[in-house]
């Protein structure tokens, strides 16, 4: 929606740009210098070894870039030991998903049935059954591959996903027991492997690659934040097979550096420009959660390995080869130059394309200001939604949210396009993130740059969902805002935002319920037709997709409101202007307590500490909380959480095993106790059967052992609702052992 006049300065603080270590664009774009070496690439090795578990991973793609976690245990894997399935290579005699059902399938569906009907996750799980897929990839015309390859679209496997665990907290991907999520870099690391499988499988052959595949494998290595894989290929294996790059190549490949690991659980709130982030990420050796790119020091200004130094050289490259920028061009030089602190750049960059003159923006009012220049609608310079999260980010992380909220109002009036919900979310985060600064430590590493009023995070939310914007409240939202209340120590607040949120999220349950019960009845009742043609039928993966990506999302909010909950609880006292003394000693340990336990059970622990003036207290609320899940009907996320697990998966055997599991355990429901252990044995039996494993799940498992092994993914967050818990305290004593109460 256009807004009809400029979005107020509602955030306290000016611009302050640094001193620009490039005057302007031009010289950017008509300084020529020699191409050197920035990065050790991985040599690519023809064969590998039967033995390794990835089929010439990182070969191609160089996906060995996150710590590689899978999202399964043995509970969930009742089908063979380790060395049942053969995964040596993607070629090998690969057990066939339909081999034991071949009499149920009427008519086993061809690739090319398949990219007729263009629904990228059928195609997928086509490509990676040995019967439909193998052939295929070995032998079809170079088009066809392309056309096959460029339908894994990461806008459909990636980017959905992307957005919503950057708000999942780690102890909801290792655990609870039957709630556990699949994690993004599980999610992402198979998706690669299989990309990386394919690719290489069609090569061996003695198959070219086009350009469009290479391309193609750019834009997922961007969109998933994969450095290390598009510098493999862009700068390694397109040369050595004389593929010369196109400006999407070079975008992409920008974008990738950019966003290298940074939508990992460690690096993604890693990103924000303060002098002791910048100080690790100039480190030879960096830390975990600063790997993801380098600046250039001031000891070295010219380091080889600064993020914004290689993305120049990659624009005038790109320059050389005659090719001309567009607007993903500069949005990632904008990116780049923020990264590093270099505001003038951006700026500049601003200025040159745009005619978006910023000083002149804040000095004069906008009337006086010459117009941006005018794009048509279908010029590659006009600006898209991709420029205001560009803008966004770079002056928001740089500390300048104040800058990003005038100017993505400006841009969006000016060229006439609606602000997405997700830019307005991405400037109260970090609005949020300026406003809840720290004293100490953190004060004295640079975090107080840029700090704002909580006034102001208040002005930006009433600003952005009131007219002209009319944005809608959601859970994200509302728990970014409650961190300033929880901050000021605001009670009364803290609790009206978040009953707003437990009234949300009754609409998430209620979405939910009705998709689970939809899969339940698809499970039962179409059980024969969901792989009549060798691959799942394209409605059953439509409701399953819906169904993940909505228990996905009520996890998320359930997990955020409990957090909420805990911290409130532990509050040692909140601001209160009159009767403190008696407030602190018996309105809040003797009143409000009780009643917020009672209010708010189901999101609570089994065990709840809180503060008393004279000591702490821990209330065991075990049967009290399962007997308000009950009430609440919140039991369903449990098995909710089961049938996700089951199928969330890229393999068409586990896929196969989760239609079958549900669909015996639902009809056995009214079997007596001996019949169901009679039909559970059986089962644990059946899912020995080769025809519950291909090389998919066998990734999918080894990755997941890999993460649960990793200590430094972290541990459960004790004690949770779905694990028992004898001994615990959230205290330790002065002499460093757990307090016992």
């Amino acid at each position: 929606m256009q807004a009809p006049v400029p979005l107020p300065r509602l955030l306290n603080g000016a611009l302050q740009p640094s001193a620009s270590r490039i005057p302007h664009l031009s010289l950017h774009i008509f300084r020529r210098q020699l191409r050197q070496p920035v990065h050790h690439q991985p040599k690519w090795h023809p064969h590998l070894s039967p033995v390794h578990r990835r089929y010439q991973s990182s070969a191609v793609l160089g996906t060995s870039f996150f710590p590689l976690d899978s999202i399964t245990s043995q509970e969930d894997y009742n089908d063979a030991n380790a060395g049942t399935a053969g995964h040596a290579t993607a070629s090998a005699s690969v057990p066939d998903v339909g081999s034991s059902t071949q009499s149920s399938v009427r008519h086993e569906v061809s690739m090319e049935e398949l990219l007729e009907e263009n629904n990228p996750e059928r195609i997928l799980l086509g490509l990676v059954t040995p019967s439909i897929g193998e052939g295929f990839v070995l032998n079809a015309d170079d088009a066809t591959f392309t056309k096959a390859i460029c339908a894994l679209d990461p806008d459909y496997f990636i980017v959905p996903f992307r957005d919503i665990h950057r708000y999942i907290k780690p102890t909801l991907e290792v655990g609870p027991r039957f709630r556990r999520v699949r994690s993004y870099e599980e999610r992402i690391s198979t998706f690669y492997h299989l990309l990386d499988t394919l690719v290489t499988m069609r090569k061996d052959r003695g198959h070219k690659l086009s350009l469009d595949v290479y391309r193609h494998l750019l834009r997922c290595a961007a969109l998933g934040g994969n450095g290390t894989m598009a510098r493999n290929i862009l700068r390694k294996v397109m040369p050595d097979n004389d593929i010369t790059p196109d400006v999407a190549c070079y975008n992409y490949f920008m974008e990738a550096l950019n966003w290298n690991l940074a939508y990992g659980r460690h690096e993604r709130f890693h990103l924000r420009v303060v002098p002791n982030h910048t100080d690790l990420r100039a480190r030879p050796s960096r830390p975990k959660g600063f790997q993801g790119h380098s600046v250039a020091s001031p000891m070295n200004r010219n380091d080889d390995q600064s993020l914004r130094l290689e993305v120049l050289r990659t624009f005038n490259e790109l320059v050389r080869q005659g090719l001309k920028g567009d607007e993903a061009t500069f949005c990632n030089l904008i990116i780049a130059m923020g990264r590093e602190g270099d505001i003038s750049s951006v700026m500049s960059v601003l200025k040159s394309v745009w005619n978006i003159d910023l000083e002149a923006l804040g000095r004069y009012d906008e009337e006086e200001v010459e117009s941006p220049t005018f794009y048509e609608a279908d010029s590659p310079l006009r600006p898209t939604e991709r420029l205001l999260h560009a803008v966004v980010h770079t002056f928001s992380s740089n500390n300048q949210v104040n800058v990003a909220s005038r100017l993505i109002d400006y841009i969006s009036r000016n060229y006439n396009m609606p602000i997405p919900d997700s830019v307005w979310t991405q400037l109260l985060e970090w609005t949020t993130v300026l406003a809840v600064q720290l004293g100490g430590r953190r004060k004295r590493d640079g975090h107080t740059l840029g700090r704002v009023s909580q006034d102001g995070v208040q002005a930006l939310w009433d600003a952005y969902h009131d007219e002209p914007y009319n944005v809608p409240v959601t859970i994200v939202d509302q728990m970014i805002k409650l961190k300033c209340s929880m901050r000021g120590k605001h009670l009364d607040l803290s609790l009206q935002e978040l009953r707003i949120c437990k009234r949300l999220l009754e609409e998430d349950r209620t979405i939910v319920s009705q998709l689970y019960d939809q899969m339940r009845e698809q499970l039962t009742k179409n059980h024969e037709q969901i792989f009549a043609d060798g691959v799942p039928s394209a409605e059953f993966l439509k409701l399953k997709r819906e169904f993940l990506f909505a228990s996905l999302k009520m996890d998320c909010h359930i997990q955020l409101i409990a957090v909420a909950v805990r911290i409130m609880l532990k509050q040692k006292h909140w601001n209160f202007t009159s009767h403190i003394a008696d407030f602190r000693k018996v309105t809040w340990p003797l009143q409000l307590v009780p009643d917020l336990v009672r209010e708010w059970s189901d999101f609570l622990p089994n065990i709840i500490p809180y503060y008393t003036p004279t000591g702490h207290v821990m209330i065991s609320g075990q049967q009290h909380r399962h007997d308000a899940l009950v009430s609440a009907n919140s039991t369903q996320t449990t098995p909710v959480g089961r049938m996700r697990a089951a199928l969330d998966t890229y393999s068409p055997a586990r896929l196969r095993r989760a239609v079958d599991h549900a669909q015996r355990s639902l009809n056995s429901r009214a079997k007596s106790d001996t019949d169901k252990e009679t039909t559970r044995k059986a089962r644990v039996a059946d899912y020995g059967d080769e025809k519950y494993t291909d090389w998919v799940l066998e990734e999918e498992r080894e990755s997941r052992g890999e993460r649960l092994n990793n200590p430094s993914w972290g541990t459960l967050n004790n004690p949770g609702p779905d694990w028992r818990v004898d001994e615990w305290s959230p205290w330790r004593s002065s002499s460093g052992t757990e307090a016992k109460v």
